[in-house]
């Protein structure tokens, strides 16, 4: 049987939501370390950096290939850079996977993190972290689980209360209507379905959000507030591109502009 479900709110969000201190730095607001990008995939290095830039984190550095180097320096040049797991130095978060491709299993962790937030390639990998939240789409959740994707569509409430608990992760069930599950077994359900997220790279910036979120620090139960004001801001931004563009034809990127305006109008309810 599920406990403890409910539909995810503005002002559910608006209370989780870190407060900004007008006299902070950019260390008050954490550190973001990302693994992610490949050949094959910069992108996701880019949107997942920018995502966690656009919701406020205070400074987010990037391990990656000198390949995705050059191309995300280009677009992004406020992010920080290093070469080797050797030069991880104080970070708060670790956002680790999104585009890593084949190179996924090559690295081994030192450290540790308030958080870790598991995407895209790195959720091979997944049983390697504790504390963490897990963010797969349908097809992820099925190799994890063993299940079929069918399976998983049915029983989405479900199935990511049960494996939430069991792996003791927050598991962040994408697609429409995102289920957010706590390791006590909360489940938190996202009230948005559009179509225009549905296209690639809108889950790499999602992860990049919720790292943002978990380094500018929240309450006690923070990666599961992290996930939760994650996937309500995602979601609302694309309802506001939504109203200009219909359901058709976004780019990922285009939702990185619009997320401090969503943050900014849920920040409006706590004043």
């Amino acid at each position: 049987m599920i406990k403890y479900v409910s539909k995810l709110t503005e002002k559910s969000v608006a209370l989780r939501l870190p407060k900004r201190a007008k006299d902070a730095n950019k260390g008050t607001f954490g550190k973001v370390l990302v693994i992610a990008g490949s050949e094959n995939y910069p992108g996701a290095a880019y949107l997942s950096c920018a995502g966690a830039y656009r919701v406020g984190a205070g400074l987010v550095t990037l391990l990656t290939s000198k390949e995705v180097k050059v191309i995300v320096s280009r677009k992004l040049p406020e992010a920080t850079f290093i070469s080797r797991l050797s030069e991880i130095s104080d970070y708060d978060v670790l956002l680790f996977g999104p585009g890593l491709g084949k190179q996924v299993t090559k690295f081994k962790f030192a450290g540790k993190y308030a958080g870790v937030v598991v995407d895209g390639d790195g959720l091979k990998i997944f049983r390697k972290f504790k504390q963490a939240v897990l963010t797969p789409h349908p097809g992820e959740m099925s190799r994890m689980t063993g299940l079929t994707i069918k399976e998983v569509q049915e029983n989405r409430e479900k199935i990511a209360q049960e494996f939430a608990v069991k792996w003791k992760q927050v598991v962040v069930l994408k697609g429409a209507k995102t289920i957010i599950a706590s390791p006590s077994g909360e489940v938190k359900v996202s009230t948005f379905a559009n179509p225009l997220l549905a296209t690639a790279g809108t889950g790499d910036i999602l992860s990049g959000i919720i790292a943002g979120l978990i380094a500018q620090g929240l309450d006690t139960n923070y990666l599961f507030d992290a996930a939760c004001c994650g996937v309500y801001l995602h979601g609302l931004a694309g309802e506001m591109l939504a109203e200009n563009l219909g359901d058709a034809g976004m780019l990922a990127s285009d939702l990185l502009p619009v997320l401090p305006l969503a943050t900014a109008h849920i920040q409006t309810l706590n004043q």
